[in-house]
């Protein structure tokens, strides 16, 4: 190649040519640098955005299983024979008993999305989880019986069924934490970078199905909250409340913990096994020990269950809310 087209190879790699006269002014220099910035932006590659892979009958599933939970937890309010008595009340208790009931839609559907998270990762048969599933079931069922100790007559079938729904709508989240404790048990394989990402996914797998069963609690707390104080039998007091917050809080923390527990303990043997101090030259051992710090952060090593569980807030505020129903005055 000679001159003149090395230079033409080295001009078209710099980008468009904006040519230049003798009398090259400040209004002239503003004119080729807007049409070098036009020619630029021509020249410029656009990609279309990535669908993002949700299929019309997800978002239609989802919306009809909370109008169908919202419905059930309204029929369940309107068999109340105190709701011409007690109004106000009555509409204040339906109106939080039917958000339970919507939420507790809303969380089955997500549950099942996130049990579809894990098996992306790994698939972990149904098989496999039926057995924290029926525990799960089996703990519910005796924190209701046991409440007939705390509550005594103030436990009504009403309240039993809708702790009902909120307990078939936690269902799949329950099925998802014990799917991720399989698959924290047995582990997977794959490169450093493959293995990094799953656990990373499962963390704020893990992370989400947390929120999803504390909002549940809560609304649980509010329901009995909201019913304390009025109809003509069967009242409820503030040690349902109290009870109510407790026993969640444990049933919710049985399930997360260990969970929590085991998969921090993969993470731990994966930063163990990938980032090595002990192996590490001299003049990178504290480059070293910042690149394993920054990845134990990132997989949540830094933080044990119990301060996770104070962080987010999300077990502890239903006993917070119950504990303050009980010692507030009521207006």
């Amino acid at each position: 190649m000679d001159r003149e087209g090395r230079a033409m190879t080295q001009a078209s790699a710099r980008g468009p040519v904006v040519p230049v006269s003798p009398g090259f002014g400040p209004a002239d220099e503003a004119a080729a640098h807007e049409a070098w910035a036009s020619a630029a932006r021509s020249s410029t590659v656009f990609y279309p955005p990535r669908p993002l892979g949700v299929a019309g009958w997800t978002r239609t599933y989802r919306t009809a299983l909370m109008v169908l939970g919202g419905t059930l937890a309204f029929a369940v309010a309107w068999s109340n024979p105190d709701k011409d008595t007690y109004h106000s009340n009555w509409l204040i208790w339906t109106a939080v008993a039917v958000l339970l009931g919507a939420l507790s839609g809303s969380a089955f559907g997500s549950g099942l999305a996130r049990r579809g998270e894990v098996n992306r990762v790994l698939r972990i048969s149904h098989w496999q989880t039926m057995p924290a599933i029926v525990m799960f079931l089996l703990l519910a069922t005796v924190a209701v019986v046991s409440s007939k100790f705390f509550i005594g007559s103030g436990l009504t079938a009403r309240g039993v069924l809708l702790t009902a729904i909120a307990v078939v709508g936690a269902l799949p989240a329950g099925a998802t934490l014990a799917a991720l404790r399989c698959l924290a048990l047995r582990g997977f394989t794959g490169t450093p970078g493959e293995q990094l990402a799953a656990l990373i996914k499962l963390r704020r797998v893990l992370k989400r199905v947390l929120q999803l069963l504390g909002s549940l609690l809560v609304f649980i707390v509010l329901v009995n909250a909201a019913a304390i104080g009025w109809g003509t039998a069967n009242h409820l007091d503030e040690a349902a409340v109290v009870y109510t917050g407790a026993a969640g809080t444990l049933l919710v923390g049985l399930m997360y913990v260990p969970t929590s527990a085991l998969l921090r303990r993969r993470a731990s043997i994966f930063v163990s096994q990938f980032v090595d101090l002990a192996h590490a030259p001299r003049e990178r051992l504290v480059e070293a020990a910042e690149d394993r710090a920054k990845l134990e952060h990132l997989l949540g090593l830094d933080h044990t269950t119990l301060g996770e569980i104070q962080a987010g807030l999300v077990i502890v505020s239903p006993l917070l809310a119950s504990a303050a129903a009980a010692l507030l005055p009521r207006f």
